[in-house]
């Protein structure tokens, strides 16, 4: 892997990007992503960033767009103001016989991070703010990195560089402007949120968490 460095995620927090979700999961294939977050693979086009800007300004529909790839053994799919990558239909179905990490830079400016495992959320935090409940391990390797005296650098660069060290993989402002997969996803077709359980969704923690952590969807065989 190479060795990141802060103009490796200038993009990440370039002030001309309004909001941003991002999900990595391990060990499946950049189609099944796309069918896991209720996408058809088949109708996805080998498209720049900014040609999938003007399929989105074109098509006008109520969805997102989502760009897919690989790296280094994960898979990933990208969202230009979207939110898919932070829902639990979809990170139900990602994570089910493996692992995903959502991220999402909210243009409201509160950012969010989940992790989730075999269809049911492991850990969900906003960084830089009250700890979830324990374990936390996520938590911990992004406060690590963003407490002041180690050196205090944006906490969305802190949750990139934790990613990274996990996963090995870098996603670079190249990657993203590049041809990736692309597809509209309206909102009434992806993948629906599961309906909560007694016993799904952990205590909360003080301070401004994501959603409730959810039950699993049907798993999808790895073909990757």
């Amino acid at each position: 892997m190479q060795e990141p460095t802060a103009r490796t995620w200038a993009w990440a927090i370039d002030p001309r990007e309004v909001m941003w979700c991002l999900t990595l999961t391990r060990h499946i294939t950049p189609d099944e992503v796309l069918d896991r977050y209720g996408a058809s693979s088949r109708t996805a086009q080998l498209l720049t960033r900014r040609q999938a800007t003007q399929l989105d300004a074109t098509e006008r529909v109520e969805g997102s767009v989502l760009r897919v790839g690989a790296l280094e053994g994960w898979s990933f799919c990208f969202e230009d103001n979207g939110v898919m990558g932070r829902m639990p239909g979809p990170l139900s179905a990602l994570s089910q016989d493996t692992e995903t990490l959502s991220i999402l830079r909210g243009a409201d400016g509160m950012n969010g991070f989940a992790h989730w495992r075999d269809g049911q959320c492991a850990e969900r935090f906003e960084p830089g703010f009250t700890a979830p409940p324990s374990p936390h391990p996520w938590w911990d390797a992004v406060q690590q990195r963003i407490d002041p005296s180690e050196g205090s650098i944006p906490v969305l660069i802190a949750v990139l560089e934790a990613v990274s060290h996990h996963t090995g993989a870098v996603l670079s402002a190249d990657t993203l402007t590049g041809p990736l997969l692309t597809v509209i996803l309206e909102e009434h077709r992806r993948t629906p949120d599961p309906a909560p359980g007694p016993d799904t969704a952990r205590a909360p923690a003080q301070g401004r968490l994501l959603g409730p952590a959810l039950p699993a969807s049907s798993p999808r065989p790895f073909t990757g």
